[in-house]
């Protein structure tokens, strides 16, 4: 015998499209964080080896932690 489909949970709490929402935003923010961290990355290393600036490939690779570390903080404030 063939088995019958399982009746509908009626008990399942609604989708909290808040959290969703602001869980999104915070995965898109690390994910621009993370594309221009790698930018910063590539030219450091141009400038290392190919430039022939090690001085400026030395401050993008500075800006390349400081930079996402001040998008943090100066990011959107969560209401108290």
């Amino acid at each position: 015998m063939a088995k019958k489909p399982a009746a509908p949970a009626t008990d399942i709490p609604a989708m909290d499209y808040a959290q969703h929402n602001a869980t999104y935003s915070g995965f898109l923010t690390l994910v621009k964080a993370g594309i221009s961290s790698m930018a910063l990355l590539v030219l450091a290393l141009f400038c290392f080896i190919e430039a022939g600036q090690p001085v400026l490939g030395a401050v993008l690779l500075v800006l390349m932690v400081v930079v996402p570390v001040a998008q943090a903080m100066m990011g959107k404030r969560r209401p108290a």
